[in-house]
């Protein structure tokens, strides 16, 4: 593989730190036999690290010439080692798609009360999430109250938080303005500088899409319920538990608009191949116990957790996504099968649109200095 700089190839399938990397803790945990199948599964790619049964290859930067060795991936998306070669191949594809208009990111969160019904039936309440935060901003956006546009859509799941525990949300990436139902000109947004939609609003939609959605999935027993949530497994005991998560304030989080385009992808990219930890927030691996710094969000400032090495390895294996799910998914004019004709439509609008302002401009200086002129 040929690089454009050096620096790209740093990364590939490899860790300053083996002792503190998270599957190095794994190794000298579960070695040799992990405690349940799931492990099993992810057991071999995993505590190859740093991959040197996996074989190596060079590569060679196409900027400056330098040639580095680079072990082998393992291909498994958990393995915090081995993202860098797949960020930069997924960067280039979506540089290509980028439009030259400002972008937006937003959150979506479950409640914490979700957390457990999550973690055992993981397919299912995420394939949910993804659903019903879709759902909620391309049926606004559509509305002409708010915008009267087909958007495009770049949606990431996350299920952690900076302590490792249970917290799912999703990333939604989405252009500044989105293309006309006729698909003959782009429509803009009203205000660069917020979001068109108010946040209570966008939680309001998301919170009634996701609980009739939840409703559905157990009406056609679709969810599993095991140990403590046993006793919520008939409908008036699950009616029950859902009544109050109606009632609650659910957390959208609109951040402000990007503009650099070059910004926003490399942005996005780290949220797309992000794993729960990875070694440079490990501290130490010590007697046991493994130390790791976090980000308290509340506070703003990062502070430092001690957790037995069995609870920091089941707290990883938490985040560990079913067999097959895709964790990044794309909607609207953004979706699979019109990608390509879509994005071709828009960045030709908005290249006539600049193309229009700047014959505008020209005309009106011309007009300026003939003006000038007859004074």
């Amino acid at each position: 593989m040929r690089l454009t700089h050096w620096k790209d190839w740093r990364g590939y399938a490899k860790t300053n730190n083996p002792e503190r990397h998270p599957t190095g803790i794994w190794r000298e945990v579960y070695q040799p036999k992990p405690d349940n199948k799931r492990a099993a599964e992810l057991n071999p790619p995993v505590v190859s690290l740093p991959h040197r049964g996996l074989g190596s290859h060079f590569e060679k930067c196409d900027h400056c010439s330098y040639t580095g060795k680079s072990y082998n991936s393992c291909r498994n998306r958990h393995c915090p080692a081995c993202q860098q070669k797949e960020k930069m191949e997924w960067l280039g594809k979506r540089m290509k798609e980028l439009l030259p208009v400002g972008y937006y990111h937003l959150v979506f969160t479950l409640p914490h009360e979700l957390g457990p019904l999550c973690l055992q039936n993981k397919k299912v309440m995420y394939g949910l999430l993804f659903k019903a935060v879709s759902q909620t901003l391309l049926e606004l956006i559509r509305d002409v109250q708010h915008l009267g546009a087909d958007i495009g859509l770049v949606t990431v799941l996350h299920t952690w938080g900076q302590n490792m525990k249970e917290h799912p949300h999703l990333h939604c990436i989405m252009p500044a303005g989105g293309l006309s139902f006729d698909r003959e000109h782009w429509v803009h947004v009203p205000d660069k500088n917020n979001f068109f939609i108010a946040g209570k609003v966008l939680a309001k939609k998301f919170r009634g899409k996701f609980l009739d959605m939840l409703k559905q999935a157990r009406g056609k027993g679709g969810l599993g319920f095991h140990g403590k949530l046993t006793g919520i497994k008939g409908p008036v005991q699950f009616n029950r538990f859902l009544t109050p998560l109606y009632k609650k304030d659910w957390v959208v989080n609109v951040q402000k608009p990007m503009g650099n385009p070059e910004k926003i992808l490399e942005y996005l990219s780290r949220y797309v191949f992000r794993i729960a930890i990875t070694d440079r927030r490990i501290l130490e691996v010590k007697d046991g116990k493994v130390r790791f710094s976090w980000k308290d969000y509340r506070t703003g400032r990062f502070r430092e957790m001690k957790l037995d090495v069995n609870e920091f390895i089941r707290r990883f294996l938490l985040h560990v996504l079913p067999n097959g799910f895709f964790k990044v998914r794309y909607y609207g004019i953004f979706s699979n099968r019109y990608r390509k004709q879509n994005i071709l439509a828009a960045k030709q609008l908005l290249a006539q649109e600049t193309e229009t302002q700047k014959q505008e401009a020209l005309e009106d200086g011309i007009r300026v200095l003939e003006k000038q002129n007859t004074v």
